[in-house]
């Protein structure tokens, strides 16, 4: 008797663990399906954009902006128009025009020091705006969120209005 009743505890638990198992598998699936990745973007390799109602645009510089361009021998200048665009809320942070705003003169110094050190030959490229367009979103958002908890990029591109230069 005591061994038929050890055999029916065991098939009970046996029982709700499967049971169980078969709810978390089903959780799982139901999870995994209804993502924010669960699109064709990732299998098809597609970049993903920012919304432009999900976008504000600032521009860097009222008129035309001329920089000096390292040179050894002659003075080279650029001469740039740019407009910032940065997503309008973010993770941790209130008010991102703010922080913007606030950070203006700085965004415009790593502008002024990223031209400083490229030569006429680096801006005569044909991937010289896009190559600049990266690495200022990166340097810009490092700085924007050096002092945040959350490390979601603010700055999403550069559009680079003008772009002449002078040998």
């Amino acid at each position: 008797m005591e061994s038929k009743n050890s055999h029916v505890i065991l098939l009970v638990i046996i029982a709700i663990l499967t049971l169980t198992l078969a709810a978390m598998v089903g959780y799982m699936f139901v999870v995994s399906s209804s993502g924010p990745n669960s699109g064709n973007t990732v299998a098809t390799g597609e970049i993903q954009r920012v919304q432009d109602e999900d976008l504000s645009v600032i521009s860097l510089f009222e008129d035309d902006n001329f920089f000096n361009l390292k040179s050894d021998n002659k003075l080279s200048i650029i001469q740039i128009s740019a407009q910032l665009k940065y997503k309008k809320s973010v993770k941790g942070i209130k008010n991102v025009d703010d922080k913007i705003s606030f950070n203006l003169g700085k965004i415009k110094e790593i502008f002024g020091t990223y031209f400083q050190n490229l030569t006429v030959e680096d801006v005569k490229q044909p991937d010289a705006k896009v190559k600049a367009n990266e690495e200022l979103v990166k340097a810009i958002n490092e700085f924007l969120l050096s002092n945040e908890k959350y490390k979601e990029d603010i700055v999403y591109e550069i559009e680079f209005d003008k772009w002449f230069y002078q040998p």
